[in-house]
């Protein structure tokens, strides 16, 4: 979805007739990295809604990821991913701080960026230590 949008506003808004979605994903770091990073995002937001509601998917005999494999199991590597999620997308801002020769603001909002996501990924790992995924109040 976002390479779309993105494929959509080169076409719209620059002009860029041949912009495509695989054109923006092969070609384009941002539409790339935005992909990933939403894309991840998506999956753990999709996994994660299912583990309060195992009990409901039992009755229903829907057969969910957390039905499956356990929700300790959905939670704790959910969680994992997206701290590594912010970890990685954190180093990326902070090493694009450090090699910017051109703008020292663009240097400064890059490394804000790159703190506030590994601190992220460090609090998200935290709040979750005490949560029991199988407790579904």
């Amino acid at each position: 979805i976002n390479a779309g949008f993105f494929a959509h506003a080169q076409a719209a808004a620059f002009g860029n007739p041949s912009a495509t979605v695989l054109g923006c994903i092969l070609h384009d770091q941002k539409c790339r990295f935005t992909s990933i990073f939403y894309g991840i995002f998506g999956v753990v937001i999709a996994l994660m809604k299912d583990v309060p509601d195992v009990k409901g998917d039992q009755i229903a005999n829907i057969r969910s990821f957390s039905v499956r494999i356990g929700q300790n199991r959905v939670f704790h590597t959910m969680r994992r991913l997206i701290s590594a999620l912010f970890l990685v997308f954190g180093a990326g801002f902070m090493r694009a701080a450090f090699t910017i020769t051109h703008s020292s603001s663009t240097a400064t909002i890059r490394a804000l960026l790159g703190l506030t996501s590994i601190l992220a990924a460090f609090l998200a790992r935290k709040k979750a230590t005490n949560v029991n995924a199988e407790d579904s109040a």
